[in-house]
C-alpha cells in the first residue's frame, strides 16, 4: 500500500507541472473545444501504457541491445517538440470550429496529438521509466505493477480533461480565438523552449 501512496504522489506532482503535454492540451482546447481538449487527454493517457509498457518487459533487453535507448529517446522527443513548436509558430490565426475543415482537429486528430506528444516525450519516458525502477521495483509482482501503470495514466486523464475543461469554457475560448496569432506564437515558443532545453541538457 506504501508504494501506491508513492506512486499517486509522485505522478500528481509530474503531471501537474508544465510541459508539451500541457501546453498541447491547453492549445486543443482553446483553439478547438472541449471535445478535442479532452480526446487529447485521452490520447495522453493512452500513450501512458506505452511508457510503462517499455519499462516493465522491455527496458533491460533493449537497454543491452541499444545501450544508448535512453538518449536515443531524448533526442527523438526534443526533436518532435521542435517540429510541433515550430509548426504553432508558423500557423498564424486559428480558425474556430466552424471555419475551414483542414484546420479543425478531428477526434482521430485531437487524440493522435495527445498521444504523440506524451509517447515521444523525454520528461514522461523517464520518469515513468525511474518510477519503476527505483520505486515500484523488481520485487513488486506483475499485478502490483500494471495497478501503478493504471493509476499514472488515470492520474493524467484526470488531470488533462480538467484542464480542457477549464480551457475550453466560453470565455476563455473567446479570448484566445481574438489573439489566436498570439496564443500560437506562445504555445510553439514553449514547446521549442522544452525542446532546446532537453538537447542542451543530454
Amino acid at each position: 500500500m506504501e508504494h501506491y501512496l508513492v506512486v499517486l504522489s509522485v505522478t500528481g506532482l509530474a503531471v501537474i507541472s508544465p510541459g508539451a503535454d500541457f501546453a498541447m492540451v491547453s492549445r486543443n482546447s482553446c483553439l478547438h473545444g472541449r471535445r478535442a481538449g479532452v480526446l487529447s487527454a485521452l490520447g495522453i493517457a493512452v500513450s501512458c501504457w506505452v511508457h510503462v509498457g517499455y519499462a516493465l518487459f522491455l527496458l533491460a533487453g533493449a537497454r543491452a541491445v541499444v545501450p544508448g535507448l535512453l538518449l536515443y529517446v531524448r533526442i527523438a522527443g526534443a526533436l518532435y517538440l521542435a517540429h510541433v513548436g515550430l509548426r504553432n509558430m508558423r500557423a498564424g490565426p486559428a480558425l474556430e470550429d466552424g471555419g475551414a475543415g483542414d484546420r479543425v482537429l478531428s477526434g482521430a486528430r485531437s487524440f493522435a496529438s495527445g498521444f504523440l506528444t506524451n509517447v515521444l516525450n523525454p520528461k514522461t519516458a523517464l520518469f515513468v521509466v525511474s518510477l519503476y525502477t527505483q520505486v515500484i521495483g523488481p520485487g513488486s509482482t506483475l499485478g502490483q505493477a500494471l495497478v501503478c501503470g493504471a493509476m499514472i495514466s488515470l492520474l493524467h486523464l484526470l488531470w488533462f480533461a480538467l484542464v480542457a475543461c477549464a480551457l475550453s469554457h466560453d470565455v476563455a475560448r473567446a479570448w484566445v480565438l481574438g489573439h489566436a496569432g498570439l496564443f500560437n506564437r506562445v504555445i510553439g515558443g514553449v514547446l521549442l523552449a522544452v525542446a532546446v532545453a532537453l538537447l542542451v541538457t543530454i
